[in-house]
Order: structure tokens, then sequence, then C-alpha cells
């Protein structure tokens, strides 16, 4: 019960480890959770038993929902697991709709100058960012690049990690569909501050918005998923 797929077993006199397999990303996900209240034991114990199992079986906690998230290569594979629950676990589970996990991308290159200006009584929001998106090499493994091209100190070294931060959290939830972004590099050239109201958060929500108008002037398109199937 204590071993996992991809574990090494050996008879004590050596200390050897296997190469680790490749496991792919999932490309299906479906929300789970017991049909019955007292059930809720048994679809613990399940879905520890299945990721122990198979790799390629994920399971998460959607934050904002509050469900439980299972992933894996493809509503067969997950379905197998649904009967198999229900089956050896004695727990039936509903389940919600398939969710396939695209990906957003850009095919262009596009430039972006955004300034995000913000004045309320006191102390205000200011910070301006110029660059470019433009799309990753296909043989590049990189999912996304953060590069500091600023000459001088147009954007002071305390603010360009806000920005790099900034950018980061712009390719988790895209603009097209809201799923993350891959293949995108973010070139930071240029940008300004002010004396007082220049801050991290201001810095952080130009990149943001920054992002959005590059990404959707680059050609933005939706990625599916693709697999290889040797038979």
């Amino acid at each position: 019960d204590e071993c996992s797929s991809g574990d090494t077993f050996t008879d004590g006199s050596v200390n050897l480890t296997m190469n680790s397999m490749f496991v792919p990303d999932p490309v299906v996900s479906l929300s789970v959770a017991p049909k019955a209240k007292d059930s809720s034991t048994n679809f613990s114990r399940a879905l520890n038993r299945f990721t122990k199992e198979d790799p390629t079986f994920r399971v998460a906690l959607d934050k904002e929902s509050g469900q439980t998230i299972i992933s894996g290569m493809g509503e067969l594979h997950l379905d197998i697991y649904v009967e198999r629950m229900k089956r050896e676990y004695n727990c039936e589970v509903v389940t919600g709709r398939p969710y396939v996990a695209y990906r957003e991308t850009i095919r262009t290159r596009a430039p972006f100058d955004y300034t995000h200006r913000k004045q309320s009584g006191g102390a205000g929001q200011f910070g301006k960012v110029v660059g470019y998106v433009e799309p990753i090499e296909p043989d590049n493994p990189n999912k996304f690049e953060f590069v500091n091209e600023l000459i001088g100190n147009a954007i002071p070294p305390n603010f360009v990690a806000a920005c790099e931060k900034g950018f980061t959290e712009s390719v988790e939830k895209g603009a097209l569909i809201g799923h993350p972004v891959w293949g995108v590099r973010v070139v930071l050239q240029d940008g300004a501050t002010h004396a007082v109201d220049s801050s991290e958060l201001a810095f952080r929500i130009a990149c943001q918005y920054a992002f959005r108008q590059g990404f959707m002037a680059a050609q933005p398109a939706i990625l599916e998923p693709v697999m290889t199937v040797e038979v």
C-alpha cells in the first residue's frame, strides 16, 4: 500500500534508482463527489490508491468551488476510475461535465505600451511598461519566458521583479477562454515611473494589462490536446 508506480525496489544492499518515466500532462478533467455523505472515507481511499497506481491520474481541489477534480488522458480513462470506485470501494460518485485542457498561445510578435494610472485622493498608482510579446521557438521546452532588455534605469530594479510577477500571473489565465497560455516570450524594453505614485503593485497591474494588450494583438489561438499513440 505504501508503494507507487515508478518506485525502485532493491534487496537493500545497493542504493540505486531507475530513471523516472515520462508522464504526460492530463488532457481531460472531471469534477467528482461521493453520492452519499457516508462514502467520503472510501472516496478518499480510492483516490489515494489510484494516484499511486497511475501517475497519469491526477487529483486536485479547486480553490474557488471546493470541488474535487480528477484529471487523466481521456474521458474513457476517467470513466474507468469512476466505475472502479463504485465496484471496488462501494462508492458511487456524481460527475460534472468534462473539462478539456485547452491552452492558449500567440502566432506572431506584437508590441505593448501600457500606462497604469490611478488617482483617488491620496497616494495614487503609476506604472508604464513598453515591450513586445512573441512566440517561443517550437524546439524550446519553456512554456513562458520573461526577458529584461531595459537600458538604464527606466524602471528601477525593485519594480522589475514586480513586472515579471505581473506577466507570470497573466499567463496562468489567458484572455481568450481563460486557460493557461503557453509558448510566449515577454520582452520588457522601456517604461516610466512616478516619484510618488509608482509601486510594485502599480507595475504588477500595468504588466497584466500590457500582456493582455500584446496578447490580443499577436493573433491569439487556442491549442487542443494532441496525443501520439503507438499500437
